[in-house]
């Protein structure tokens, strides 16, 4: 590719700008004002720099020879030639693949960088937007451009954090048995992220801001790990003569009375039963709740507080079976016999406890 030469003036409008079409013998001629005409009127004014011209040709630099006889009308004027129009052959046409917005385009440019041949293309580019390829470098043959758009948005999402469960080993319940404590709570978090799209697709997501509305809560869980304690048959005992005497059974406080349907006593006797315990059992029983509260599931006691059927210390204590326990026989009997049966085995153990200490 020719760089550009000396101008030489022709008439008073007219410059040769010295610069050849490459594969061409034609001067290419920028006329400022008029016409060839104008031109050929003022021939006599050509003037050339001699021994620039010589000097070029014996270098082999110039395209076409000039000489000092050159006369306008051997000069051909053509359209003034663009910095393209001089290129080199071999960069000319270059065709790439452009992916962009969702359509495939094939390109044919003869621009200098990868930028300008998008800009020629009309593809505007955000200052955040991915192009697989150097802005800067020439467009390679037969390459594959893609246009990632880049946009950012902003999403505020609920974390839950779940809360953890904690067991704690209990001897005043039986194996197996389990009780709750504490109710468990989950977490609660609001996160506000920013987030970083390409064509509609996530990239990154970065977080902004996080509010915790609420902290997890612990539950905790009571297990059982007392070991029931079965009663002990009745010992027999032996007379002066070595043979056995009949064993005697545990006699009641009260003497035992059939319970009236419906009642408290009727509703204890029911649930002792379901539990596997016999008569003797509900002897006991009836004779140790006889004592505390004569049945009254009402029943306090104003020094210590004790509260209803089973006297339980302090009364709210029976919340564990239900709310209803300040008014509910059943719960509070459900209650008293958990607790028997957790701390003393059976009525049986925790009557014969009362008869010697005065509480059980």
């Amino acid at each position: 590719m020719s760089n550009a030469r000396r101008g030489v003036k022709i008439g008073l409008h007219t410059l040769i700008l010295g610069t050849l079409v490459t594969g061409t013998a034609t001067v290419v001629v920028a006329q400022v004002q008029g016409d060839a005409a104008l031109a050929a009127d003022s021939a006599a004014e050509v003037v050339v720099d001699r021994e620039a011209v010589e000097a070029d040709i014996a270098d082999g630099s110039a395209d076409v020879p000039m000489t000092s006889s050159l006369a306008a009308q051997d000069v051909q004027h053509v359209v003034p030639a663009s910095r393209s129009q001089a290129r080199d052959p071999l960069l000319e046409g270059v065709t790439f693949t452009l992916v962009v917005d969702g359509v495939t385009t094939e390109i044919t440019t003869a621009a200098a960088t990868l930028g300008e041949a998008l800009t020629e293309a009309g593809v505007a580019l955000g200052w955040e937007d991915q192009v697989t390829g150097d802005l800067t470098a020439a467009p390679e043959v037969g390459a594959q451009i893609h246009v990632g758009r880049a946009t950012t948005t902003y999403v505020t999402d609920q974390v839950v954090t779940p809360h953890e469960v904690e067991e704690r080993k209990s001897s005043t319940m039986l194996e197996g048995e389990t009780r709750v404590v504490q109710e468990g709570v989950d977490g609660d978090e609001r996160v506000t992220s920013e987030v970083s799209l390409v064509d509609g697709v996530e990239v990154s997501r970065t977080t902004v801001v996080a509010v915790r509305t609420s902290t997890a809560v612990t539950e905790i869980v009571e297990v059982g790990t007392r070991k029931p304690v079965v009663a002990a048959a009745p010992r027999a005992t032996t007379s002066g003569s070595g043979t056995p005497a009949p064993a005697t059974p545990a006699e009641p406080a009260a003497p035992l009375t059939p319970a009236d349907p419906g009642s408290n006593r009727a509703i204890a006797q029911e649930l002792l039963s379901a539990r596997g315990w016999d008569s003797a059992q509900w002897s006991c029983l009836d004779s140790l709740w006889q004592k505390e509260s004569n049945w009254n599931h009402l029943a306090k006691n104003k020094s210590s507080g004790a509260y209803g059927i089973p006297q339980s210390l302090p009364g709210n204590k029976m919340a564990s079976v239900g709310s209803d326990w300040q008014t509910n026989p059943a719960t509070q009997i459900t209650w008293g016999l958990n607790y028997i049966e957790g701390r003393y085995g059976n009525p049986c153990g925790a009557w014969d406890h009362s008869k010697r200490k005065n509480w059980y």
